[in-house]
């Protein structure tokens, strides 16, 4: 029976996809494999009614060749335990399927085997709280942005104080890239990600995401960092979790909000393009007001200003816009 004709979507429990993942020989199959294949080829050049066509497969004698097992009759054993799940077998032969792919981008991007550091780097852009330079600094695959001069936007789990951002980003982003680069592509990586969370789509697996907000009730920030009781400048936070595959996004609502059309539209008028996958965007959000209008039912204006108008939205418990307007400032 070819491989093709198993049912391929027979759940796999996590414990069985270690075990097999953890054979030497499997993972250097799924290694080789990622290696062979050639995003550029034009038997890659997916058309959807030719997604299983199997025409850049590799053949059992390569694989074989290409991994150097010495044992014909356990190497096909281990790829037997592949297939379906990591591998398909075509009718020409071997090739990666998309779980396979994913666990070989992990390995790729480094999130399984290399810690690289970027020491503290001051770089050309201002804190958008005092316009101080903003230094940048990367460990435990993470990236975090601070103001070199005033208490930032967040205070760090230890307490101290300065922070304006920590996201993280894969240790091969880090590739050929200035920790300046670096800096604005943890950014673009970061809140795309928190865009596509927004829409209700987990950008690691696309299950769907449960949204919840968190209000503090006795906020109060002040010039030495955030407040007291929740260590940020914003009094409210959403967290978007994909119970799925445990992905977590979690920010400022002032940050969110961006992303509405409504939002875009009112900076186009002002002759602005809005990215909201930018710097720019985590400097605007700064100048966002928020204000609780009612209680139960929950009820919140985000207030944001542009040139001489402003335009609040108006959100609801489920955090849905209710109403949009616009207005001349202190009017």
């Amino acid at each position: 029976m070819n491989h093709r004709d198993r049912d391929e979507s027979s759940p796999l429990s996590p414990n069985d996809a270690f075990a097999i993942l953890a054979n030497e020989t499997r993972f250097a199959i799924v290694q080789t494999l990622w290696e062979l294949y050639d995003p550029n080829d034009p038997a890659n050049v997916v058309k959807f009614s030719e997604l299983y066509d199997g025409d850049n497969a590799v053949t059992f004698s390569e694989l074989y060749e290409r991994v150097g097992y010495g044992d014909t009759g356990n190497f096909s054993y281990h790829l037997e335990q592949l297939t379906d799940h990591f591998v398909r077998q075509t009718d020409t032969g071997y090739e990666l399927t998309e779980a396979g792919f994913e666990i070989a981008r992990a390995v790729v991007a480094g999130t399984v085997r290399e810690r690289p550091r970027i020491d503290a780097a001051e770089i050309d852009a201002t804190c958008p709280r005092c316009d101080a330079p903003v230094v940048v600094d990367y460990e435990d695959h993470h990236l975090s942005a601070s103001c070199s001069q005033c208490p930032g936007i967040w205070q760090d789990s230890t307490g101290e104080d300065g922070v304006l951002f920590t996201f993280p980003f894969p240790p091969t982003g880090l590739s050929d890239r200035t920790p300046e680069d670096a800096f604005h592509a943890t950014l673009a990586f970061n809140l795309n990600r928190i865009q596509s969370f927004i829409t209700g789509i987990c950008p690691d697996c696309s299950s769907e995401v449960v949204e919840s907000i968190d209000v503090c009730e006795t906020h109060e920030p002040g010039d030495r960092g955030g407040c007291p009781r929740c260590n940020r400048q914003h009094r409210i936070e959403v967290a978007e979790v994909c119970h799925q595959c445990k992905s977590v996004a979690r920010g400022p609502l002032t940050i969110a909000i961006l992303a509405h059309p409504a939002v875009a539209a009112f900076y186009h008028d002002h002759g602005i393009e809005h990215q909201f996958a930018s710097w720019e965007t985590f400097r605007r959000a700064q100048t966002v007001e928020e204000e609780i209008l009612e209680e139960d039912p929950l009820r919140i204006a985000l207030t944001i200003p542009c040139g001489d108008e402003e335009l609040q939205l108006c959100l609801d418990d489920a955090l849905d816009v209710v109403d949009v307007t616009r207005s001349t400032r202190g009017c």
